[in-house]
């Protein structure tokens, strides 16, 4: 199964994963070590493993990034997520809240990418308006962590390893 992300103007990154469940809360991606990528600039295989939750309607994608340097939960804004022959795609809108494990800090990453999308016109307003808010959003709900699907994910990636 492939995940596209596309990212205005930067091109279609394709990340290459297996479904390991479907549920209530979406549908959940297992990329080990070695599973390939492509960006318009470069390929390789992933040096970490990764687990993906993704749900038709929600304009998130989450990633737990099993990096022993920086253990982290990766939310990426964007369009909502759609299924296509070959799995999913999503139109990246940039600002991504992240919680790095170590230390339990949480943060809104890519605000440079952000504003560089908008004043370029390569993101629309309604789509900045979305960003923001669900940014923001998701930002509390990594602070408060009480979604059960937060540790669940970490749960996969720890029984991939």
């Amino acid at each position: 199964m492939r995940l596209h992300k596309i990212k205005r103007p930067g091109g279609l990154y394709t990340f290459d994963f297996s479904t390991v469940a479907e549920d209530d809360d979406g549908t959940w991606l297992l990329a080990p070590i070695g599973s390939p990528w492509r960006a318009p600039h470069d390929s390789g295989r992933s040096t970490v493993p990764v687990v993906v939750l993704l749900a038709t309607g929600r304009p998130w994608a989450t990633w737990w990034v099993g990096d022993p340097a920086d253990r982290r939960l990766e939310i990426d804004v964007c369009l909502p997520p759609t299924r296509i022959e070959e799995g999913w795609q999503y139109v990246d809108l940039e600002l991504d809240p992240v919680l790095h494990r170590d230390g339990n800090r949480v943060e809104i990453e890519d605000w440079d990418e952000y504003d560089e999308s908008i004043r370029t016109g390569n993101m629309t307003s309604d789509d900045a308006k979305l960003a923001l808010v669900t940014a923001e959003g998701c930002a509390q709900l990594l602070r408060r962590r009480s979604e059960p699907w937060l540790e669940r994910g970490w749960k996969l990636l720890a029984d991939a390893g």
